[in-house]
């Protein structure tokens, strides 16, 4: 069975909407329905955080991503956006030019994965208060 059908039958068993899970998981309702019909593919840490949410096995879900993932012998990261995009060339500069952002960013990656959400949502509604304050 796909991941995407399995993240769905455990929804569907605990009679829970997408955005019920969505609000668990915080994130948005689209992104639950993205992974439910195999249009994205979750990370590592959302699955483990979708198993601890189904209190089930984390193998179960684990086992299916690593094999839709590809199999990267080589330690690190891998970059999926093109160098070319302009978005990846703004922020691969904002590192450079600020090593303590790069630093701190590292500590987030390696952040256990409820702690991680607490300081992304912080940075996200950081952003959008400053945007609505530019505004007015």
């Amino acid at each position: 069975m796909a991941l995407s059908e399995k993240l769905r039958e455990l929804r569907d068993k605990q009679n829970w909407s997408q955005e019920t899970l969505a609000d668990m998981m915080k994130m948005h309702r689209s992104t639950i329905s993205r992974y439910e019909t195999g249009k994205a593919i979750p990370n590592y840490q959302t699955v483990i955080r979708f198993a601890e949410i189904y209190k089930g096995e984390k193998e179960y879900l684990v086992d299916e991503l690593n094999q839709l993932l590809p199999n990267v012998e080589a330690p690190g990261f891998v970059l999926k956006e093109k160098l070319e995009d302009p978005d990846i060339g703004m922020i691969l500069q904002l590192l450079q030019d600020e090593p303590d952002l790069k630093k701190a960013l590292v500590e987030l990656h390696l952040m256990h994965p409820k702690r991680k959400i607490f300081y992304y949502d912080a940075i996200t509604t950081f952003i959008r208060v400053n945007k609505m304050q530019d505004k007015m």
